[in-house]
């Protein structure tokens, strides 16, 4: 099993980095309170959403399923 690693934000929040089989120059994947989110790997800052976090554009995590 692979562990995840947590990463601390830039605002002090605690996420999950998830790993993916692509590569990506300028952005990580992690989950935080459940939800997938792109935070910008340099600064360690949220990227912006098309609206609030939680709404059709933010990807839920089904921990059932892992």
């Amino acid at each position: 099993m692979i562990e995840k690693q947590e990463i601390t934000l830039s605002n002090g929040a605690k996420a999950k980095l998830i790993e993916t089989k692509a590569t990506y120059q300028n952005i990580l994947i992690v989950q935080l309170d459940g939800v997938l989110r792109v935070i910008d790997k340099e600064t360690k800052t949220l990227a912006q959403t098309l609206g609030g976090t939680y709404n059709k554009h933010a990807y839920y995590v089904n921990n059932s399923s892992r």
